[in-house]
């Protein structure tokens, strides 16, 4: 079993860091009470994080969770 961080973008669960699992993998989803949202901390890492516009980042969650909603 692995623990998974991650938040719901209002469609789907999203993953803060890339994971490796299996198409049609079962898992248990455990939803904390914390209030504060993890997303607003998010910032871009790795070589690329200077070029990276913040204010996109919604945007882009959004068109992965639309991109792998169909799976």
């Amino acid at each position: 079993m692995v623990a998974v961080k991650a938040y719901y973008d209002g469609r789907a669960f999203i993953p803060f860091d890339k994971i490796n699992i299996k198409l049609n993998q079962q898992a248990i989803i455990v939803i904390e009470d914390n209030i504060k949202s993890p997303v607003l901390k998010k910032s871009a890492k790795g070589i690329a994080s200077k070029y990276a516009n913040p204010a996109l980042i919604a945007k882009e969650e959004s068109a992965i969770s639309q991109a792998f909603s169909g799976i």
